[in-house]
């Protein structure tokens, strides 16, 4: 299955290790799940992770391994067409929903409001880390 993680689920897994997000990033890592990226995601996850603000909760060396796994474990979309007809307010969160319709992502995984507010896009759904979990579940790919 692939999906495209929000850059808040990647924070939330680094720092919080026994929470449904770094379960979700654990079976990315474990080749359970396939991740989209795109050039842009990756940098908008490489400028908030590496940030020093998050080096004071958890390890570089953490943020690093999660941020190589980023660039080198998932399936880059070098150049996703442009989304125009959806409204939302971070240009980030638009790059991720143009990784993931391109990439052929099923699901966005996110803790934005904003975000899951508008629930989907050209056939890509936007949940919750403790939604698409339950989806894990129920496809028994967990």
């Amino acid at each position: 299955m692939r999906i495209a993680i929000d850059t808040n689920v990647l924070i939330a897994a680094l720092t919080r290790t026994g929470g449904t997000s770094a379960r979700i990033a654990q079976a990315w890592l474990d080749g359970r799940l396939e991740v989209v990226a795109s050039p842009a995601t990756i940098r908008e996850a490489e400028l908030v992770l590496g940030g020093g603000w998050l080096a004071r909760m958890v390890s570089p060396e953490s943020i690093e391994s999660l941020l190589d796994a980023l660039q080198t474990r998932s399936v880059l979309i070098e150049r996703p067409p442009q989304v125009l007809d959806l409204r939302l307010k971070d240009a980030g969160d638009l790059r991720l929903v143009e990784a993931a319709v391109s990439g052929g992502a099923r699901y966005i995984v996110t803790t934005d409001r904003e975000f899951l507010r508008a629930r989907g896009y050209a056939g890509v759904e936007f949940v919750t880390p403790a939604e698409f979990e339950r989806l894990l579940r129920e496809a028994d790919i967990e």
